[in-house]
């Protein structure tokens, strides 16, 4: 009964330790998927002229969850008559459990709201794009910063395991 307990514990503060890596894993990824929902969103607005319901509908499609989500919730916000502000802030304020982003992340994202809809398409062109270009550094340095955070994580989950069953025999 001891061994299954000592065995139960590693594997448990393992489990975390992995589970933690993972969502730190994560994070370069959905900052490429938002880089790339942007840019989408950018080509709409500005080389397609299309309107933010049905460009917000167009990114859904092309982008895979927790994007697709995000932009569908956003097309229903703008569809009810909310302003493309409002909705981003609002959006970004239900979204964010979904990811695995910092709050400077998000505090980039939101940059975005503040300009959609309330100029013309040049002006949200570079909005857009001054967002792209913090994020794809944000993207760089999460990827660095995630490989050895990852691996810290998941070794220190086992190693907390085993520290546990040192001291519960």
């Amino acid at each position: 009964m001891l061994i299954i307990g000592c065995v139960a514990l590693i594997a448990g503060c393992g489990s975390l330790g992995l589970w933690l890596a993972h969502r730190i894993r994560q994070r370069p990824a959905e900052l490429r998927e938002c880089l790339m929902a942007l840019a989408l969103l950018d080509t709409e607005i500005v080389w397609g002229s299309t309107p933010l319901p049905e460009a917000f509908s167009i990114v859904k499609e092309r982008t895979d969850q927790p994007w697709q989500g995000f932009f569908a919730e956003l097309q229903e916000r703008l569809q009810l008559g909310e302003s493309a502000s409002l909705a981003w802030k609002a959006t970004i304020l239900k979204q964010n459990r979904h990811f695995c982003l910092k709050q400077e992340d998000w505090q980039v994202i939101s940059d975005v709201g503040k300009g959609l809809g309330r100029s013309d398409s040049h002006e949200q062109h570079k909005q857009l794009e001054l967002v792209q270009r913090q994020l794809a550094l944000m993207k760089d340095q999460a990827g660095l910063w995630s490989d050895k955070q990852a691996k810290m994580w998941s070794y220190l989950g086992f190693l907390c395991g085993i520290a546990g069953v040192l001291i519960l025999i």
